[in-house]
């Protein structure tokens, strides 16, 4: 089974657009599981020291993909979503 990492950043607690990139990223993971590809999907803190140094994020809410920060500051649609994660495979 192939598997892609997926990594949503915000403010804890979160954020409506937080909360809105998680729910289609997770959206987009139950049509992937259904083709044989697993998504792991985390929501992590954008204010936690090891993020920022880490991933550099500015700008919340934002999407990483095995490790590659792809969306900042913005809520990406299910279709732009599902276009990152396949390009990931």
């Amino acid at each position: 089974m192939k598997k892609i990492n997926a990594e949503v950043f915000g403010p804890d607690p979160p954020c409506v657009r937080c909360t809105a990139v998680k729910q289609n990223v997770e959206a987009v993971a139950k049509k992937l599981a259904a083709e044989g590809i697993e998504v792991e999907v985390k929501r992590r803190n954008i204010i936690s020291e090891e993020v920022i140094q880490r991933y550099g994020i500015l700008l919340s809410p934002a999407l990483a993909v095995n490790g590659i920060v792809k969306i900042m500051g913005k809520v990406p649609d299910v279709a732009v979503v599902e276009r990152l994660l396949r390009e990931a495979l």
